[in-house]
């Protein structure tokens, strides 16, 4: 820094609280101003012939950018210095170019020579950054030019070179969709890639352009699988996605006996009669004929890429990344045999304690899991009890979780644990408790009477939503058998005028 420029930084480098802020331009009176003349600095240190000078105003310059400060006024003079020798500044050049190239599009044409050449340097890092710039400049004009540049990069001897290329490639998809039969040509050379490098880029780049063309997976998912654990984890995330979905639509359902088992010997009829009943009785008919001719068939073997794919998944459960292992735990629910299942829970509960940030997430899939597959969880009934400290919809997401693994075992357990959350001072939280209760007896007989004599005390209650949501719930399971509990309802016609007064205050309230 000259010594003029220290010497206006002493005197007014910094405004103090309050201050105008004057703008860049000198008409304007903001020539005295710091940024100004800061800005100034950086343009006579970019012209300047000497590479030094160069190297430290792009150092300040993107240094400005990952403080988050606008830097957008000096692309002029930044890149003029693209063409630069020194390799150094060649690459902050590249970097501020990445960031900038789409915003003053016009002045990254006029360079656009410049930025083919650059797809030439000897420089993996600067013929990727090339490339990186070229397909940020969302002109149609430019379209062949970027996919010339895609191609020539697709087969660049430095792997970096090609995933940055996989990375190009839904860009140009998404300014001209029209060019997606040459981009689909490139995504399946760079799937044929037996580099780590590459894999998950391109893998993303299909899931963008053509996720439809399942038969470009084919020759190369072995080859997939045996790279999943060597990949970068973003890229095992991308990976693991899509091989589920290629092997949900490829291979046998490892489960299919089960699930048709369960289809056909659900025999139960709906508690209202239909006149298609006739109809539905041939159906079952058909069901049970489809069952019984099942289990004469062969015993289900597992095809080995099958195998394949769940062998080298499984040692990527104890990942530190948490979208990894989630994604692991969805590639086992959907297509792990019944006995191999449970491997995920334990994975999904270590995720619970260790990574709060990411706790909303894992109970919405094992809430979803639960339902399914309730006792693969079971052993970790306590994980998912409620702690006061918990958000809302943490909360919430418990307490489904433990609806769902609720059963003859543990439903003392667990009825007991809710005693506990309706005292919480969480109105919310409390009626979603309540509403809990009201499933669990719905879904289990016996314990029907006794939520529901715990339910009626609950009419007692100061609190206006507890007893409204009580009632609610209360009234939905005395529907299911009116005549069993002919002395709560005659307890409730009782409490009607003491509801009704409780309801018509808190409305004069709220008046």
């Amino acid at each position: 820094m000259s010594a003029s420029s220290a010497f206006n930084d002493e005197k007014g480098g910094s405004s103090s609280v309050g201050e105008p802020e004057y703008g860049h331009d000198p008409a304007s009176g903001g020539i005295f101003s710091s940024d100004y003349k800061r800005h100034d600095d950086l343009k006579e240190m970019l012209d300047s012939n000497k590479d030094s000078l160069k190297l430290e105003a792009m150092k300040r310059i993107v240094a400005m950018i990952a403080r988050g400060k606008n830097a957008s006024d000096l692309f002029p003079a930044v890149v003029k210095n693209v063409a630069c020798k020194n390799i150094e500044v060649k690459k902050l050049v590249y970097v501020y170019l990445v960031r900038y190239a789409e915003e003053q599009q016009d002045l990254a044409l006029l360079s656009i020579s410049t930025f083919q050449r650059g797809l030439k340097d000897p420089n993996q890092l600067i013929r990727a950054s090339a490339l990186r710039v070229l397909s940020s400049i969302r002109v149609t004009i430019i379209v062949p030019i970027m996919m010339l540049a895609i191609k020539e990069a697709a087969s660049d001897m430095s792997p970096y070179v090609r995933k940055t290329a996989a990375h190009a490639i839904p860009k140009l998809y998404s300014l001209d969709p029209e060019q997606k039969d040459q981009l689909i040509e490139v995504i399946e050379k760079l799937l044929a890639d037996k580099t780590t490098l590459v894999a998950g880029s391109v893998v993303m780049a299909f899931e963008e352009v053509c996720p439809e063309r399942i038969d470009l997976i084919h020759k190369n998912y072995r080859k997939l699988c045996n790279l999943l654990i060597d990949v970068e984890e973003w890229g095992q995330v991308v990976i693991i996605n899509m091989l589920t979905r290629y092997a949900r639509t490829q291979f046998l359902n490892p489960n299919i006996n089960e699930s048709l088992l369960e289809e056909g010997g659900s025999g139960d009829k709906t508690f209202y009669g239909s006149d298609e009943d006739e109809d539905e009785d041939e159906e079952e008919k058909e069901k049970k004929a489809e069952v019984a001719a099942m289990a004469k068939r062969k015993p289900y073997v597992m095809d080995p890429d099958h195998r394949l794919l769940l062998r080298n998944t499984k040692p990527l459960l104890q990942s530190r990344n948490a979208a990894v292992v989630m994604a692991v735990a969805q590639l086992y629910f959907h297509l792990a045999p019944k006995a191999e299942v449970g491997v995920i829970a334990k994975a999904l509960v270590r995720l619970l304690r260790s990574h709060s940030e990411v706790q909303y997430v894992v109970l919405q899939n094992v809430a979803t899991m639960s339902i399914k597959r309730r006792g693969m969880f079971e052993p970790y009934l306590k994980s998912f009890y409620i702690r006061s400290t918990d958000p809302t919809q943490i909360k919430v997401l418990k307490l489904e979780v433990l609806t769902n693994l609720a059963n003859e075992t543990n439903i003392s357990t667990i009825l007991r644990e809710f005693q506990t959350y309706i005292k919480s001072m969480d109105k919310d939280f409390v009626a979603a408790t309540i509403q809990a209760i009201g499933r669990c007896a719905t879904n289990i007989s016996e314990v029907r009477d006794t939520c529901l004599n715990g339910l009626v005390q609950l009419l007692s209650n100061r609190d206006e939503l507890v007893v409204a949501e009580s009632v609610v719930v209360i009234k939905k399971l005395l529907q299911m058998q009116p005549e069993k509990h002919s002395d709560i309802i005659k307890h409730m016609a009782k409490l009607t005028d003491n509801i009704q007064v409780r309801q018509r205050h808190r409305r004069k309230g709220q008046i």
